[in-house]
């Protein structure tokens, strides 16, 4: 009998322990349900958040490997939004790690008559010296000093507050002993496999050689 009783009073502790952080683990996130006239801009200012800041919260919480996903959103559907920015790595702690960071941002440019790499940055207040090296990575298979009309570059910037909503933003992610290139992708709700030439762009070493302590930079893609 009085084995019983300690079982029970045993189990009674532990659920006391456990539904706080059950109930912690409910307020991460809001499932709202799509209504007409709804985007997750609208969405984001109904919580008093940035669309710039939280966009790549939602994508990671919502599987959506392409920010263009967010923008058609159909009527009866649900979509998971952050309630507080300091609800961003709770979350989805199984997608996205808390050491992972924004570490730049990159705005898909088409050349126009008169462009230079150089101008087009002076225009943006930014110096083109500074991300030199980062664009030649980003397009290898381009000419920096011979620009064509209508020709697509992809044009790496630190900052998020340009006057246009058309660009990626790109995370790094320290790599851990038991993680590979793969898996930290998946998490992003990424196919590495169908996209590895894609991906490879925007990392300077060949994926075969990454290991433990290497950065990898996962672009969640605009397209």
């Amino acid at each position: 009998m009085f084995k019983r009783l300690f079982s029970l009073l045993l189990c009674l502790v532990l659920l006391g322990c456990l539904v706080p952080g059950l109930a912690f683990a409910e307020v991460d996130y809001d499932e709202v349900t799509i209504k007409e006239g709804d985007n997750v801009l609208k969405l984001l200012e109904a919580n008093s958040l940035s669309y710039e800041n939280e966009k790549y919260v939602v994508m990671v919480l919502n599987r959506f490997d392409r920010e263009s996903k967010m923008e058609v959103l159909s009527i009866g559907n649900t979509i998971r939004i952050p309630r507080a920015p300091k609800d961003i790595v709770g979350s989805a702690p199984h997608l996205i790690s808390n050491r992972d960071q924004i570490a730049y941002y990159v705005i898909p440019q088409s050349i126009t008559a008169g462009d230079t790499l150089r101008f087009i940055y002076k225009l943006w207040g930014l110096r083109y010296d500074d991300y030199a090296e980062l664009i030649k990575s980003l397009n290898p298979e381009r000419n920096l000093d011979l620009l064509y009309v209508g020709d697509l570059y992809y044009l790496p910037t630190t900052e998020n507050n340009l006057k246009t909503n058309n660009y990626t933003t790109v995370m790094s992610h320290i790599m851990l002993e038991d993680e590979s290139v793969e898996s930290v992708y998946s998490r992003y709700g990424i196919d590495f496999v169908n996209r590895r030439d894609e991906l490879q762009r925007y990392n300077p070493i060949p994926f075969d050689r990454f290991r433990a302590g290497s950065k990898l930079y996962i672009p969640l893609l605009w397209k």
